[in-house]
């Protein structure tokens, strides 16, 4: 359970960082994005490591999760750790969507799409 939790911070902390270092201005302007690259390479960097390692972290929550209800599903039990998880992850999802939506979904969709790819049958 500690496990859990400290995942779950990671992904939090990651996700802020990805927001704050690679920030996407309304109205997007392609040329304006691009240059905050260049003239700024260390943000870049940083939130690419950090956009790596949040998604590293969360898709190998999801693929335990998931694991983890398949495992009590053929015990025929039910767990609160389930949905814990679930209902902490949901809460990150709806703080850094309120952050910034567009690199959220981009940071969870993929985390989601390799947490599911991951999984063994």
């Amino acid at each position: 359970m500690a496990a859990s939790i400290w995942k779950l911070c990671i992904v939090f902390l990651c996700g802020y960082l990805i927001n704050k270092w690679i920030p996407i201005n309304h109205p997007f302007i392609l040329t304006d994005f691009l240059i905050r690259f260049i003239v700024k390479p260390l943000e870049f960097f940083a939130g690419s490591i950090a956009f790596f390692i949040g998604l590293v972290v969360n898709a190998r929550y999801i693929r335990e999760t998931i694991l983890k209800k398949k495992h009590l599903q053929e015990q025929k039990r039910r767990g609160w750790e389930v949905l814990a998880a679930l209902s902490g992850l949901l809460l990150i999802f709806s703080v850094h969507f309120y952050i910034g939506p567009e690199l959220t979904l981009l940071f969870f969709s993929l985390s989601f799409l390799y947490g599911i790819i991951s999984v063994e049958r």
